[in-house]
């Protein structure tokens, strides 16, 4: 009980002791500016808020102390102003913020329209002090509504009733890639996505414009910023660290370089299969820009991934089952795993502001990837019914040896080129563009299990009971064996137009667009139409309402258009998605303080889809188009100042997703995706008293996702996962720090130290089974349970 107290107190707790400071701030046709971002620049966690439609905001802070505040908007120059607030009393700066071209960080905006897109935009310092294992912008992206994962050792997400494969991520106009071959969350490395390099983030769970790719579920449109200083941080800490270092050079150059290890072995020890763990992730990225003059400038993203996992299993003990029927699994392992991933990336982007109101770019990218799996594991097993209430001591109800064996190699690249173009006009824009894409793959798979339980192998090879054929070898479970090279091009086209326009009633947003890919692999075309409107009437309460539809293909890649046992479906064609989104937006105010309240629902039609099988993480697919579903829900999302100052949200999600694969007699069943229920809470408190502390809350209970036992038409569903993981983050240095300023400290911006405690409730979340048989072949699924109740700790410093 104690526990739950203290959580209530450091998650909740505020001061009495802080002032407000609130005003209006506007252009310079005094006419309110909505989404401005107000915040302190010297606290090490910077207190801020932003302005709603009237241009409104409200801002807590400790009275008697120094802020050094800034205003900042796309579009408009910052706003910078120093202050001190007195005991007792409110105070008012309304603000003037003056046009310009581009905006803060190098991003340029003509008109910001996430709002009446539907997009969610989320500040990058929820990515880099978000709490969890994994950390970074997929940690939050995992709180937004209509998201949902069950597995807090991997990045990977699903939305709205989609799999890993269909969510779409861009890094500064370029799609990125991830590896194909891994299976769980112990072999994935870091993310692509560099929190220290980002100056904006925006997400988009359906219903997305025409603009972005040929994916079925969602999109996730990173930006990375220009330095304007020099900067740079140093961290490291149980998980891992990283160098960090930008600055800008002689107003023309600027550069951001990134180097971060992740190590997992010390969350990997604390798993039920003990052994010897060595992983070592490694990434390097870059971000270079060169401003040629006034029209030109370039930019340049490249990384260097190398991901190694090896693993020597020595034992594994499981306890499972219930009270009436306490069971107990044993294995004993011989043999190592050893993983490699490695890839590079790079991309060159060239900007051309034709006219003003015309702006070009010209993008070409590379992607290679080289992917190896090998293993030979031998586990000795003991499945028992545990002591309990139906005996006395351990009964045996099975015994065996099994085998696995991998040696599967996979060499992707991947060559890009790319043209976009913007037109503006007075009441939207006009886009454009045009891509090839060509593809070189080679991938050997080499991979098979066998099982032999009572002294006998499964499947086995006796035609009766008592007679065995000793020449005749015994069958492998799960054989893949396959050798492909493929080369193959797509070329992909869209045209969009966003219109705005202004009645007695109201501000009506309009998004039409269309885009297409061409595959010579498939011969298919199909084209995409995509259509959106926003409506925001004209009445005293800050309201949007959206509807949008469109259809969505999802054209293969090598993972789709290989089966279950490694062949090639040349034939097989793009799975596509029908999608109707009905949604609002409420900007409001509770006591002074800014909320904002979004709801959505949806549904999604499906024809020509995939049917696949989830491996931990892998994704099995059939690779023929011989099903159809749907996905209906509901999203709901509360986003605002639950404590003063500060923002965090929570959400409620619930969704239903079925399909009917032709031919297997089954009609309309779950699928692997499909979950009732999803909850989360991304919540952040402060003491105004105790200025060098911020707390940090990741809250995520789901719904069980349902599973086939195989070779079985037995569906089950995984108990339900919840986790929680808290993040305290302590200042030891400020900037200013006057006790640090007759030392070598003096040469550091700040000093903070970052203190998780991850899986708060010790719950025991499951994220895939192991199928054993007993002696009277009855299937068991062991649960493979995920991570306990650990302490994480990281020490970074700012220069």
């Amino acid at each position: 009980m104690k526990r739950y107290i203290i959580i209530l107190i450091l998650c909740f707790a505020s001061s009495l002791y802080s002032q407000e400071i609130k005003g209006v701030v506007t252009n310079a046709k005094e006419q309110p500016i909505e989404s401005v971002s107000i915040g302190s620049l010297n606290l090490v966690k910077p207190i801020g808020t932003s302005t709603n439609q009237k241009g409104e905001y409200s801002l807590s802070l400790q009275a008697g102390k120094e802020y050094s505040l800034r205003f900042s908007c796309i579009g408009y120059k910052d706003f910078d102003t120093t202050l001190i607030l007195k005991n007792f009393q409110t105070t008012i700066l309304n603000v003037t913020l003056m046009a310009e071209s581009t905006t803060l960080q190098g991003v340029e905006v003509k008109g910001d329209y996430s709002r009446q897109e539907g997009i969610t935009r989320i500040s990058s310092d929820w990515a880099k002090n978000t709490a969890g294992p994994n950390g970074g912008v997929e940690n939050v992206i995992k709180t937004i509504e209509g998201v949902s994962s069950n597995n807090e050792l991997s990045s990977q997400y699903s939305v709205r009733g989609g799999n890993f494969d269909e969510n779409l991520v861009y890094v500064n106009d370029i799609e990125i890639f991830r590896p194909v071959l891994v299976r769980s969350g112990q072999q994935e490395g870091l993310s692509f996505i560099n929190p220290d390099m980002i100056s904006d983030i925006q997400f988009s769970s359906g219903g997305f414009a025409a603009e972005y790719g040929d994916k079925m579920s969602s999109v996730l449109d990173i930006k990375y910023r220009k330095p304007v200083e020099f900067s740079g941080n140093l961290s490291i800490g149980l998980l891992g660290g990283g160098v960090y270092l930008a600055d800008k050079i002689k107003d023309k150059f600027t550069y951001q370089f990134s180097y971060r290890n992740k190590t997992t072995k010390y969350l990997l020890n604390s798993l039920e299969t003990q052994g010897d763990y060595n992983t070592t992730f490694h990434d390097f990225q870059t971000y270079l820009t060169w401003d040629i003059n006034e029209k030109l400038d370039l930019s340049f993203v490249g990384n260097i991934a190398d991901n190694t996992y090896e693993f020597i299993p020595q034992n594994r003990e499981t306890d499972f089952g219930d009270i009436n029927n306490p069971l107990k699994f044993k294995v004993y392992f011989d043999g190592k795993e050893k993983d490699k991933f490695s890839s590079m990336f790079g991309a060159l982007k060239l900007n051309y502001k034709l006219k003003p109101d015309l702006h070009l770019k010209f993008i070409t990218s590379a992607y290679s990837t080289n992917e190896k799996e090998t293993y030979d594991i031998q586990g000795q097993y003991w499945l028992s019914q545990a002591a309990g209430l139906t005996s006395e001591e351990d009964y045996d109800l099975g015994i065996g040896t099994y085998i696995e064996h991998a040696r599967n190699n996979l060499r992707l690249s991947l060559f890009n080129f790319e043209h976009k173009g913007e037109k503006y006009y007075a009441n939207g824009v006009l886009s454009w563009g045009i891509k090839y894409q060509r593809e070189v793959t080679s991938d050997k798979l080499n991979e098979w299990k066998m099982v032999d339980s009572a002294d006998y192998s499964i499947p086995s090879n006796r035609d009766e009971i008592g007679i065995y054929n000793p020449p005749e070898a015994p069958n492998l479970q799960d054989w893949y064996h396959s050798k492909n090279d493929i080369n193959s091009n797509r070329l992909t086209l869209f045209v969009q137009r966003h219109l705005s326009w202004q009645k007695e009633k109201g501000t009506y947003f309009l998004n039409l667009g269309a885009r297409g890919q061409y595959w010579d692999f498939n011969k298919e075309f199909f084209p995409s139409p995509r259509v959106s409107l926003a409506y925001k009437p004209k009445i005293k309460q800050d309201i949007l309402f959206r509807f949008a539809s469109g259809i969505y293909v999802q054209y293969p890649f090598y993972r789709e258009y290989r089966n279950l046992i490694g062949e090639i479906n040349s034939e097989v064609k793009s799975q596509k998605s029908l999608h109707f989104v009905l949604s609002s937006d409420w900007n409001f105010k509770i006591r002074t303080r800014n909320f904002k309240l979004t709801s959505s629902l949806y549904y999604k039609h499906l024809w020509d889809l995939i049917p696949y099988y989830i491996d931990n993480l892998r994704l099995r697919y059939t690779a023929e188009n011989n099903a159809k579903g749907y996905a209906t829900g509901m999203d709901i999302k509360l986003f605002g100042e639950f404590i003063k100052g500060i923002d965090s949200w929570l959400t409620l999600s619930l969704m239903q997703t079925k399909q009917d694969i032709d031919g297997d007699g089954k009609g309309y069943v779950a699928r692997p995706t499909d979950q009732l229920v999803n909850v989360s809470v991304s919540f952040q408190d402060y003491l105004p008293s105790m200025p060098w502390m911020r707390v940090y809350l990741n809250f995520n209970y789901g719904s069980g996702y349902p599973f086939f036992v195989p070779n079985t038409n037995i569906e089950l569903y995984r108990p339900n996962y919840m986790r929680a993981d808290l993040a305290f983050t302590f200042r030891i240095k400020e900037e200013e720090a006057s006790w640090a300023k007759k030392n070598f400290l003096k040469a550091l911006k700040r000093i903070w130290l970052n203190v998780e405690w991850l899986n708060v409730f010790n719950n025991k979340n499951i994220v895939a089974y192991t199928y054993i048989k007993d002696n009277n072949n009855i299937v068991y699924p062991v649960p493979n349970y995920l991570t306990p109740s650990l302490l994480n700790a990281k020490i970074t410093v700012e220069f």
